[in-house]
C-alpha cells in the first residue's frame, strides 16, 4: 500500500510530528514520524493527505494548502510527502497517536524514537525544497 505523509511547518521554524501509539501491530510503534497514513485503492494521494490530516488532527483543509514535495520509493510502495503552512496558534486536536510534538528538523534528526525514514526525509528536506522552488522560479 503507497503512503501519504505530511510535514507541516509552523510559522515559527518547528514542524508538527505525531508520536505513533505504542502498540505491536502498527508499524514503527512508540516512534515520531509525519501525521499520513496508507492510500485506499482509488484514492488520489492528495485526497488520502487530506483524509489522513482530518482523521489524525481534526482538521479540514483545501487541496490548495497542500503541495508535493516529492515521491520517494522504496522496495514495495511510493511515498508521497505533501508540505503545508500553519499558524502557530492554529488549533490541532490528536486523534490518532499517542502524543503531538513541534520539532525543528534539527532536533528531530537527534531524537533516539524517529522512523529511519523521516530522519533522512528531513536530512534532505532542505535541499529538495530549494530545488523544487528554484525550479518553479526558473519556469516563471
Amino acid at each position: 500500500m503507497d503512503y501519504t505523509g505530511i510535514i507541516i511547518q509552523r510559522e515559527d521554524g518547528k514542524k508538527v510530528f505525531q508520536l505513533r501509539d505504542n502498540k505491536a501491530s502498527i508499524a514503527n510503534p512508540n516512534k515520531w514520524a509525519l501525521f499520513g497514513g496508507g492510500i485506499n485503492k482509488q484514492e488520489e494521494p492528495l485526497h488520502a493527505a487530506i483524509r489522513e490530516l482530518k482523521e489524525e488532527l481534526k482538521i479540514d483543509i483545501k487541496k490548495e494548502e497542500l503541495t508535493l514535495l516529492g515521491v520517494f520509493h522504496d522496495f514495495k510502495k511510493k511515498n508521497y510527502i505533501f508540505i503545508m503552512s500553519i499558524k502557530n496558534n492554529r488549533r490541532l486536536q490528536l486523534q490518532e497517536g499517542a502524543a503531538i510534538g513541534y520539532f525543528t528538523s534539527a532536533e528531530m534528526i537527534w531524537k533516539k524514537q524517529v522512523v529511519f525514514s523521516l530522519r533522512l526525509l528531513l536530512l534532505v528536506y532542505p535541499l529538495i525544497y530549494y530545488v523544487k522552488k528554484e525550479r518553479i522560479k526558473i519556469k516563471v
